[in-house]
């Protein structure tokens, strides 16, 4: 039997004797403390987390009493304690139910960019928040998790599998939420500094400082950390590092008030081809799996020369700013509000295509065989694809994605004799700069125009070093005219104008034991495009708006059996906004203009289950059936149907968590879920869309002595929405041990324990496919000293 296999017998069979095990003890536990009278309801608005009972203090996956939808609490512990000190935050959410990954690269544990699935939904699919403050992409809302947010600037995570509530706000309601809580500032003074060493030449350094309670200064608390990571990678010429910088502070106004402000930077260079993740066959052949770019001294025989290291790099950087003023007016009214900021830009370097081979028997001819990407010289005129090729010269591209957003979000909460009203409205506005032009890179880099992290804009743009690489007509032209260059891919500018209201009244009933929930939210979205030169998709200079008006009803339902035993249940709808290339940047055919406003997405949600929250255990059960519609464009100016974007689909399965206290600072965890993802109209699984998944963990932490083992299984899925392409199940271990003498603290940290290595995402096209594998066993040590 297969080694994965037998892991995956020893999964199923130990979560099912944990749950049998501990059945007995469900009935004889020890009740928890009643929560509070007021709403506990864990919300990504709150600074509290749930009942402080035994397990919940010692696992860190657990789930509230009080929740109204499928969630999975994940601690600051578990960040500390039981994952790679540079991992982020897609390695925690992945250790929830219904939580695959997704890689970008195989470089490592937080030395490239991963994105999370949650019950198949994809990244941009779900709303993901800082202190309840939505942020994401502003062509669609994907995220980066390498940037704005490391682990040293969050306390814990909640994962929502659901549409949320009133606060819970978003642009992709769609599949869940994901709230991220920033560090809390505490009472006492104290400096921490983390020094880490690991595989692959990683280290970082963590440096962070908490002032406590300056009473001179009206009780104002600040916290700031400092991060410095840099790492060669797991891959090959994939190096990278990240300079991180966070603060906050908490300020009491009065007896009723308080301010925070909440600030973070992110500066991060890397290397990496741009022109899509992965590796080919014949690379991996050659170099192995681990092949991520050659080093400019090996190009010209390796067979690769546009996957060098100095042509494929890209930089990125981030800051995120919140002002919140919580205000308690009256002893039954609050006023919440968050006033916001945040930036991002990342502008790359990339050759046209990194898994091209080139000829390695002459370096006079590299690269130059028909089925080679060439640069291109300038045509005699609009009538081709690109001009005549220049054999041996290596197109590439540099891409620039920056926006700024702004917005503000207010929230006023009143308890009365019937229960909690919660009324509030956001509003946002995003401007977006993106372009993407192409250069021969052979002739760029010889004129001393592009290097490693260097480009200089007045050699590249000379007119000298284009690649007219672009297919041109009459048809392509600039709001003046002028016939659009073929060097030119895009420039565009786009952005929004958003305002969502929302409400919830949570009836309290039975002496608060049932509460009821229904609540609305209403959105009017603007999305507006100001491009003289040319627009993605279409390369058409474009003036144009879209208007989005979603209205998303819910009703949720939580009953009290016991203080420490509840079920739930909700109905609601979700949404996603259209992305910006399947609405302002479509065209039609032979590229002509064409004015599509598509119907938000949207998605009906039926979700029950119950949650036990004992003195020793947690215990999370629940079972959802989802029905995604309204996935097709529609041209208001033809009855006819575009279908721009995936047909609808249904999501149904059963998930389970539990935390169990074995022994005195010994604890047990386990979720599972089974689940189905499937398009409505062919009947086959959705791309990336695991059939299970599974986790296991035993942690240990006397105070003195800290010990975790947790493993994550992710059952078979497919590649490709026609289902040729399997990517097989696979298991990923981590083991985490730590000692602490006085104020120091040693740790040593091995992931993926087992050294498995499969493909984990398959990219690129049928033809050339990309492969992505597990990155191969690594270890981190740490030392920590806090005064």
């Amino acid at each position: 039997m297969p080694s994965h296999m037998i892991r995956r017998a020893a999964l199923y069979g130990t979560a099912i004797a944990l749950c049998l095990g501990a059945a007995p003890a469900f009935a004889a536990d020890a009740p928890a403390p009643a929560a509070d009278a007021a709403d506990n309801t864990i919300r990504n608005t709150d600074d509290i987390i749930v009942t402080g009972t035994k397990v919940n203090q010692a696992t860190p996956i657990t789930a509230s009493v009080h929740t109204f939808e499928p969630q999975a609490i994940v601690s600051r512990s578990i960040i500390e304690n039981s994952i790679a000190p540079t991992a982020d935050y897609s390695q925690v959410i992945l250790l929830t139910p219904s939580a695959s990954l997704l890689p970008s690269s195989g470089n490592g544990v937080g030395l490239g960019d991963a994105k999370i699935v949650l019950r198949g939904f994809k990244d941009g699919q779900y709303n993901m928040t800082i202190d309840g403050v939505p942020f994401g992409d502003t062509n669609d809302p994907t995220h980066h998790s390498t940037s704005y947010f490391p682990n040293g600037t969050y306390d814990r995570i909640i994962v929502d599998r659901g549409p949320g509530g009133a606060t819970d706000l978003g642009q992709a309601s769609y599949g869940g939420q994901v709230h991220l809580i920033s560090r809390e500032v505490e009472n006492k003074f104290f400096v921490e500094n983390q020094s880490v060493y690991g595989s692959f030449d990683t280290w970082m350094e963590r440096l962070t400082v908490n002032s406590g309670e300056i009473k001179a200064l009206g009780g104002l608390k600040l916290m700031g950390v400092g991060e410095y990571k840099t790492t060669n990678g797991a891959l090959t010429h994939e190096s990278a590092d990240w300079t991180n910088l966070f603060g906050k502070a908490e300020l009491p106004i009065g007896n009723n008030a308080k301010f925070t402000f909440v600030a973070a930077y992110n500066h991060s260079p890397f290397h990496q081809s741009d022109a899509g993740g992965g590796a080919t066959q014949a690379q991996i052949n050659m170099f192995g799996q681990n092949f991520g770019g050659v080093d400019p001294s090996q190009a010209a025989g390796s067979g690769y020369t546009n996957a060098r290291t100095d042509w494929n790099w890209e930089i990125k950087t981030t800051d995120f700013e919140i002002a919140r003023l919580q205000w308690n007016v009256a002893s039954n009214i609050a006023i919440d509000n968050k006033a916001y900021t945040y930036f991002y830009k990342n502008f790359t370097i990339s050759t046209t295509d990194s898994t091209d081979p080139c000829n390695i028997l002459s370096t006079a001819t590299q690269c130059s065989g028909s089925a080679y990407k060439n640069a291109k010289a300038q045509g005699t005129g609009l009538e081709g694809s690109g001009g005549a090729t220049l054999k041996g010269d290596i197109p590439g591209y540099s891409k620039l994605n920056q926006y700024r957003v702004l917005g503000d979000i207010l929230q006023t909460t009143w308890t009365n004799s019937l229960g909690i009203l919660k009324v509030g409205a956001w509003y946002e506005h995003a401007e977006t700069k993106r372009y993407r032009y192409f250069y021969d890179f052979t002739s760029a880099s010889a004129a001393g125009g592009l290097g490693d992290e260097y480009f200089n804009a007045s050699i590249m743009n000379n007119g000298s070093n284009w690649s007219w690489d672009q297919k041109t007509s009459t048809g392509f032209v600039e709001a003046n005219g002028t016939p659009l260059p073929a060097y030119l891919n895009f420039d565009e500018h786009s952005g929004w104008n958003q305002i969502q209201f929302f409400g919830e009244m949570a009836f309290k009933l039975l002496d608060d034991k049932l509460t009821l929930t229904p609540g609305v939210k209403s959105m009017v979205f603007t999305r507006f495009i100001d491009t003289p030169i040319a627009a993605q998709s279409s390369r058409h200079s474009l003036y144009d708006h879209q208007n989005y008006k979603p209205t998303l009803p819910y009703a949720t339902i939580n009953y009290l059996i016991q203080p420490n035993l509840s079920i739930y249940g909700q109905f609601a709808k979700g949404f996603v906004i259209p992305s910006l290339s399947n609405s302002l940047e479509s065209s039609g055919a032979n590229n002509a203009l064409v004015p599509v406003v598509p119907v938000p997405t949207k998605t009906t949600n039926w979700q029950t289950g119950m949650v036990y929250a004992g003195n020793r255990i947690n215990v999370d059960v629940d079972g959802y059936y989802i029905l995604a519609s309204n996935s097709t464009a529609v041209d208001p100016t033809n009855p006819n149907v575009q279908v721009l974007n995936a047909n609808p689909a249904r999501y149904e399965g059963l998930e389970g968590q539990i935390s169990y206290v074995i022994l005195p600072h010994l604890t047990a965890l386990a979720n599972a879920t089974i689940m189905s993802s499937k398009d409505e109209t062919t009947h086959l699984w959705l791309p990336s869309s695991p059939t299970n998944t599974e986790t296991l963990g035993l942690l240990y932490n006397n105070g003195i002595f800290n010990f975790s083992f947790i493993e994550k299984f992710t059952g078979r899925q497919y590649a490709d929405s026609a289902n040729q392409v399997p990517v097989a199940a696979y298991d990923y271990g981590i083991l985490s041990a730590s000692a602490k003498w006085k104020n120091y603290t040693l740790g040593l940290s091995v992931t993926n324990v087992f050294n498995n290595q499969p493909v984990t995402s398959i990219g690129g096209s049928t033809a050339l496919p990309l492969y992505i594998f597990q990155t191969r066993r690594s270890f981190q040590a740490s030392f920590k000293a806090r005064f």
